[in-house]
């Protein structure tokens, strides 16, 4: 396997990195990476592939570090990819906050992941369905192997 680029967590990787200097980059939650396999095989034909977790790392740390990442001229093409489970909703509005706040005109693809499906849906920001609320029941209930 040929190293593409290093480091993919969003926190670790400098503005300036060389892999960035590519018109696409595709944000991606920790969770939804394992979930598609596409996801490494776009890391494979050499697309920056930005990982990272707004529940489990600094919120501010990481809206930071995108408003860099995304402010540098390269940039063009933003995917940003995640789970459907509400934490992951913060890594799309981030994204959405630093291109309102800095009149970026990149074109910006918005998906989530479905947890049981693993299907791939638009994210439709403010959006809550049932699914999303049978995975917030799972996670504060505990679920065993037979219940899945």
């Amino acid at each position: 396997m040929k190293l593409v680029q290093w480091p993919l967590k969003i926190l670790l990787v400098h503005p300036q990195a060389p892999f960035l200097a590519k018109n696409r980059i595709v944000i991606v939650a920790d969770c939804a990476i394992l979930m598609r396999p596409e996801i490494a095989k776009l890391y494979d034909e050499g697309v920056p592939i930005l990982i990272g977790c707004p529940l489990l790392e600094d919120p501010d740390a990481m809206i930071n570090k995108l408003k860099l990442i995304l402010g540098t001229d390269n940039v063009k093409d933003v995917d940003v990819i995640t789970m459907e489970v509400p934490c992951c909703q913060a890594l799309h509005m981030m994204v959405k906050q630093i291109a309102s706040e800095n009149n970026l005109k990149h074109r910006f693809i918005h998906r989530i992941v479905r947890v049981f499906t693993k299907e791939v849906e638009e994210w439709r920001p403010g959006q809550v369905d049932e699914s999303m609320i049978e995975l917030e029941r799972i996670v504060h209930k505990g679920l065993n192997d037979e219940e899945v």
